[in-house]
């Protein structure tokens, strides 16, 4: 039996379509939106894909280093108040951005406080109030949160482009359409989003304390059959082991390869017949960009809706597998291959999707909910240094030898490395000294 805590409802459901929202804005226009605008931007200022990648892996790196600073961020101001700020910082660079981007070293120091303006907006703060809200439905709800994610990736990269196109391939309009989306959302966020359902006299998933035990015990027999932590780790004996280690560098090398062809796929398929100003909108490669990200919403509810039934580690292994047949498949893509320029999205899409919204779970799952910011301000930062040398190395490699392959070869190899790391990672031996 479960009991609500309020007559009124369960704030918690209305809930994720707001963090939904807030969490798509930023990370659909501010961390998708560049690798669209970076074609006018080369075009114009004759930057090489190297130059202008090492940008994207700046912000990449800083949205997995600004995890440093959000448990310090939480703790001090609440979850929604990080979301605010971030969305305030990535409003006022993107906003330069558009000014004096033009400006090579200028453009790297706007990166720097882009990338933490969306660590600082997004996944971080959004997860946790996830965790906080929900604890029976918590893979369905981060799913479905993390969802806005992928409806944004497929939408606002485009809106972005034809914004361009619309002005005449003018870069610096792109910059201020991201600007304005993270102003609406950091505005959403201070009317909407309430921290933790006590805030409201309510509880987690609606639950009261009376019927919690219960309710827990019928969703272990009838519904939740993945392992859950029964203690909150501390992060000094989190990181001690194998288990989080292997999560964190398993993760990032199936990430990297996720890198790779995402932001190399504006690019790739301009090289390959695909032009921005193609009257078929299917063959633009902004579409097809947004496709992989729209795909990538069956691997999130996958998990969404499976992922109390199957262990985690499985569905990452698996998503891996998807990311790296998707990986050669790119490699071939062209006008003359639409067969594989279609496929590649739907595979490396779902490879991510399911990635995406596993490692999350997985953290809370083995360590505890209450411990996952702290051990995510330890996890985000490393694999974020990891998997975001990939875009700067693929255009590098790019420039040295006109095409992808030695690129796609390190990092359809070091997805495999990590799916066979995930696969093999059991939950954590519990310590006599975690408990918090």
């Amino acid at each position: 039996m479960t009991s609500p805590a309020k007559k009124t409802g369960f704030y918690g459901w209305t809930l994720l379509p707001i963090l939904c929202l807030v969490y798509s804005l930023p990370i659909g226009f501010a961390f998708y939106g560049p690798p669209v605008i970076y074609q006018f931007m080369q075009k114009e200022l004759h930057w090489q894909r190297g130059e202008i990648n090492l940008g994207y892996t700046i912000i990449g790196m800083l949205l997995g280093l600004g995890a440093l600073i959000i448990p310090w961020l939480i703790n001090r101001f609440g979850p929604r108040n990080t979301l605010i700020i971030g969305a305030i910082i990535t409003t006022i660079s993107t906003i330069m951005m558009a000014i004096c981007g033009q400006i090579y070293p200028v453009y790297l120091l706007l990166c720097v406080f882009t990338g933490l303006g969306i660590s600082f907006g997004t996944v971080v703060p959004v997860q946790t109030l996830v965790l906080l809200w929900f604890n029976v439905r918590r893979a369905l709800a981060m799913g479905l949160v993390l969802g806005g994610g992928a409806i944004g990736g497929f939408i606002y990269p485009q809106i972005v482009s034809n914004c361009i196109i619309y002005f005449g391939g003018d870069w610096r309009v792109g910059w201020y359409v991201i600007a304005l989306a993270c102003f609406i959302g950091a505005i959403i966020a201070v009317l909407a989003v309430k921290n933790r359902p006590e805030e409201l006299g309510q509880y987690p998933d609606g639950i009261s304390p009376e019927a919690l035990k219960e309710t827990a015990r019928q969703a272990k027999q009838k519904t939740v059959r993945t392992y859950r932590s029964p203690i909150n780790w501390k992060l000094r004996e989190a990181l001690k082991t194998r288990s989080l280690w292997s999560i964190i560098f398993g993760t990032s090398f199936i990430f990297f390869l996720w890198q790779t062809v995402l932001t190399q796929t504006p690019a790739h398929l301009s090289d390959r017949g695909f032009s921005p100003s193609d009257p078929v909108l299917f063959l633009q490669p902004a579409f097809v960009y947004g496709l992989i990200l729209a795909f990538s919403i069956v691997g999130r509810l996958s998990v969404s809706f499976l992922g109390e039934l199957i262990e985690t580690r499985f569905f990452m292994a698996i998503s891996g597998a998807c990311l790296i047949t998707g990986g050669l498949l790119f490699w071939i893509a062209s006008r003359d291959n639409l067969w594989a320029a279609y496929s590649y999205p739907l595979l490396v899409g779902f490879g991510f999707g399911a990635t995406y919204v596993s490692f999350p779970l997985i953290l809370g799952n083995y360590f505890g909910t209450e411990s996952f910011h702290n051990i995510s301000g330890i996890a985000n930062p490393i694999g974020s240094v990891i998997q975001f040398t990939a875009p700067f190395l693929a255009g590098k490699l790019y420039d040295l030898n006109g095409n992808y392959n030695v690129a796609l070869i390190i990092a359809c190899s070091v997805a495999l490395i990590g799916s066979l790391v995930i696969l093999f990672c059991r939950p954590p031996k519990r310590p006599d000294t975690a408990a918090i």
